[in-house]
């Protein structure tokens, strides 16, 4: 059973997703501060043409960034345009903004300032593919552009065409609020908490929640009131234990994480003195493979993005080795987010890539110190590593 776990405190929403016991991932959605979907009128303050760029200002004085190549005019200082926020502002690094605004549904992205059709990259199946794109086409509204998403496969005709209704009522509404806003204004807040975090966990088949109000936005889930959801699997001491430098494996053996600026580098240990003979083989084997599994959640939990080189313990046999890959591939299929094993280097050490998102989950709460990198919203901009040293477990 793969259950979803809500919990709210201090200003977070926080998302654990639990299978079979086991933390394999985790969200968490401020409600308030500047995040990703957030549509904002914003005032422009200065053009850096040589930079290519718009310095714009929002709400509280925050400063965005705007690449001119999105804009969607010529652009002056002083002028208000319309903008959605792409990646939050971290430390002295303003917000990335866009003109290019999408709606999100749960099965359908409205684009408001494009016209194309698409279907999302999702979907692999080619036939699927031309059906939903032959859908998508049909449904798009005049001067607007529309993507279907992967759950858009197994909707129904009527919930699609009553999504494009609600997302097509929500920028009239934003585009009658960009008339009588007094810039900088924000005009949407994004979806609400339970969809964003659904987007990627649809296949959760229980919620609780520490709000029994929550329970109507249960859709096609069972709901269940706790609380303390994160109780429940002791998810506050997974997640420590998953973002400490040096994370155990059930077999006694451990992984050193190295977050570097170009790539994330996890070593592999047993722990213990090797076997010997044909009993030293099978110990790196196993030892290898509760890593893998290890890491596939590990990579989730820490919202790692870019390179990965794995150093796994050195085995002889070419089996071994096929077989460590084997269960890569297969750990990596449950990831929401596109992941490609590229195999072992010539030293041995086994490559992949994990997509870098917008935001990562921040790890501040698992220190005794206020996070300098998030202000306490709980996201970061990937790339800017935590120092993981001196977590607890």
């Amino acid at each position: 059973m793969i259950q979803l776990l809500w919990e709210k405190r201090k200003g977070l929403n926080e998302f654990a997703l639990v299978s079979g016991g086991k933390l394999t991932d985790y969200r968490v959605f401020p409600d308030e501060g500047v995040f990703p979907e957030q549509v904002y009128l914003a005032k422009v303050d200065r053009i850096a043409r040589g930079m290519g760029a718009a310095f714009l200002r929002l709400p509280g004085d925050i400063p965005g960034f705007l690449p001119l190549a999105e804009a969607k005019e010529p652009l002056a200082g002083g002028q208000l345009v319309p903008v959605q926020v792409k990646k939050p502002p971290v430390g002295d690094k303003a917000a990335y903004l866009t003109q290019d605004i999408s709606l999100a549904g749960r099965y359908l992205i409205l684009l408001p300032m494009s016209s194309r059709a698409a279907v999302s990259s999702r979907v692999t199946d080619l036939k699927q593919k031309e059906r939903l794109l032959e859908i998508a086409r049909a449904l798009r509204p005049d001067g607007m552009g529309l993507i279907l998403r992967r759950e858009s496969a197994g909707a129904a005709h009527e919930q699609l065409t009553r999504e494009l209704q609600r997302l097509s009522n929500l920028w009239d509404s934003l585009t009658g609020l960009l008339k009588k806003s007094a810039a900088p204004a924000l005009l949407w807040n994004g979806r609400p908490p339970l969809e964003r975090a659904l987007e990627d966990w649809e296949q959760a088949d229980q919620l609780t929640a520490d709000d029994e109000s929550l329970r109507a936005q249960c859709e096609g889930m069972s709901f269940q009131y706790h609380p303390e959801p994160f109780s429940l699997f002791s998810v506050r001491e997974q997640r420590s234990r998953l973002l400490a430098r040096r994370v155990w494996l059930p077999s006694g053996g451990y992984l050193v994480v190295d977050p570097c600026e170009a790539l994330t580098v996890i070593d592999v240990n047993t722990g213990k003195a090797p076997a010997r003979g044909k009993d030293r083989e099978e110990l790196f084997l196993k030892t290898n493979l509760e890593a893998v599994r290890v890491i596939g959640r590990l990579l989730r939990v820490r919202g790692v993005g870019g390179i990965i080189v794995i150093d796994l313990i050195d085995m002889e046999r070419e089996a071994s080795r096929a077989r460590v890959l084997e269960e890569m591939n297969l750990v990596v299929l449950t990831d929401p987010v596109k992941c490609v094993v590229h195999g072992f280097t010539s030293l041995g050490l086994l490559e992949m890539t994990r997509k870098k998102t917008d935001v990562a989950p921040c790890h501040h709460q698992t220190q005794a110190t206020p996070c300098p990198h998030c202000g306490g919203t709980g996201l970061i901009a990937e790339g800017n590593a935590h120092d993981t040293e001196n977590l607890p477990g």
